[in-house]
């Protein structure tokens, strides 16, 4: 079983890489069969390449969002929960997403599902 400071560790990691644009690290946080969710209900990404896909839909545009924790990682088992808000500009209009994820991490520690909960009322300009 997977230490909960490891957890930490990675949803740190998913963080940063995520903020500083870090494809390749970003995507070595994700055990090779990972299912993400984001947000939850849309079209589930499932299997490293198709979590690799989503990252380049999102990367495609012409800005990059920043990452900042809400609340640390609360862990339990090899679950987590951790809230945040991705800062990004929309249309050259400065947008705040509020997204609380839930995550289950294999024994490496990497993360095996993620699921991001956020709606157009978690979006504000």
């Amino acid at each position: 079983m997977v230490e909960p400071e490891a957890i930490r560790t990675a949803i740190a990691e998913y963080q940063r890489t995520f903020s500083d644009g870090d494809r390749d690290g970003w995507l070595a946080l994700f055990a090779d069969d990972a299912v993400l969710e984001d947000p939850v209900g849309s079209h589930r990404a499932e299997g490293k390449a198709a979590v690799a896909a989503f990252w380049d839909a999102i990367h495609q545009r012409d800005t990059r969002g920043t990452v900042k924790p809400v609340l640390a990682p609360a862990v339990c088992g090899q679950e987590a929960a951790w809230a945040f808000e991705v800062h990004v500009e929309v249309g050259g209009v400065p947008t705040v997403i509020s997204i609380i994820d839930f995550g289950r991490f294999d024994d490496d520690g990497r993360i095996a599902h993620i699921r991001a909960f956020w709606d157009p009322t978690t979006v504000r300009r």
